[in-house]
Parts: structure tokens; C-alpha cells; sequence
């Protein structure tokens, strides 16, 4: 009975330590966030580009930039954020398809409308698929060409650092 009690004990604190992990395990990195932080020299903003195929793009993206954005306003409490898709992942953000990542476009509006991020994705791009500006999620700026915005950014001294899905590395045990 003691050897089961001292059991019990070791799983259930292994069950809440893992618990804890992932509660705190959203933390994203990413080397060209870290590099600037520990520059030590604020640029006026960061721009967030997305070019994706994935079709689930922003479950993993929305909550990367609210963590990075976090971890840049922590930094450097000055700095404005903006965020530019110009990849597939952009119709993602159309009205029909918003429904499919609630959690997702419920961050992405909490960044646009509380935090003054700015969300852009590229009309160019969605010309060539027929989709018009009217067709996305009213937090999205339909700019004129993705590409050209950033650029716009980074003539304002903006620093562009593109997003990327990194997969888990595979066990090797």
C-alpha cells in the first residue's frame, strides 16, 4: 500500500509538471526575433511575412506572432508590429473560410484591433483567383501587392522577418 501511495504521487506530480509544460510551452522563438532583441538596437517596427501552402497556416502563425510580438514589446515597448500574407494562406482569411480556425481569427483580431497590428494580404494575389477585396475578414487590409508592402515597411525602417512552420524534430530513440 505505501509503494502504491508513493506511486500515485509520482504520477500525479509527473501529470502536473507536464500539465505546467505545456500551459507555458506557447513560447515561440525564432533566430532573426532573438537576434534582434539582443542587439540592443530598436528598429521603428517589424514586419511578420507569411508565405504558406499549409492549409491550417494561422493555427500555428496567429499565436507565433502574438508570442513574438510579446516578446519584441517586452524589448522594445515602442516598436509596431505588422503582418503581411501574400502566400495561399491568405484566403484563409476570407469570410466563408475564417470559421474553420475560430481560435486563430479570434487572436488575429485581438492583434489588429487591440494591439494596433496591422494585417495586410496581397490583392494581387487575389485577383488572379478571383477573390475581391470585400471577400476577407474586415480586420485585413487588402494591399495592392503584398511584396510591394513590405518594401513600404522596410523603407520605414521596419525590420522583415518571415514566419515559417518549423516541424518537431522525430524522436531518435
Amino acid at each position: 500500500m505505501i509503494i502504491f501511495k508513493k506511486t500515485l504521487k509520482i504520477l500525479l506530480l509527473s501529470l502536473l509538471l507536464v500539465g505546467y509544460s505545456l500551459a507555458h510551452a506557447q513560447e515561440y522563438s525564432h533566430p532573426s526575433v532573438t537576434h534582434l532583441i539582443e542587439a540592443n538596437d530598436e528598429p521603428v517596427g517589424v514586419v511578420f511575412e507569411l508565405i504558406e501552402s499549409d492549409k491550417n497556416t494561422w493555427q500555428w502563425a496567429a499565436p507565433m506572432i502574438k508570442d513574438l510580438k510579446g516578446q519584441l514589446k517586452a524589448k522594445y515597448p515602442n516598436i509596431e508590429i505588422a503582418v503581411v500574407s501574400h502566400g495561399r494562406e491568405q484566403f484563409q482569411l476570407i469570410k466563408k473560410r475564417a470559421e474553420l480556425q475560430k481560435e486563430a481569427i479570434s487572436i488575429l483580431d485581438d492583434l489588429v484591433r487591440k494591439e494596433n497590428v496591422n494585417l495586410h494580404v496581397c490583392g494581387t494575389h487575389s485577383s488572379w483567383f478571383g477573390i475581391k477585396p470585400s471577400s476577407y475578414i474586415d480586420i485585413v487590409d487588402v494591399a495592392e501587392s503584398g511584396p510591394a508592402k513590405i518594401n513600404d515597411y522596410i523603407n520605414l525602417g521596419y525590420i522583415s522577418i518571415q514566419l515559417y512552420y518549423k516541424k518537431p524534430k522525430k524522436d531518435s530513440n
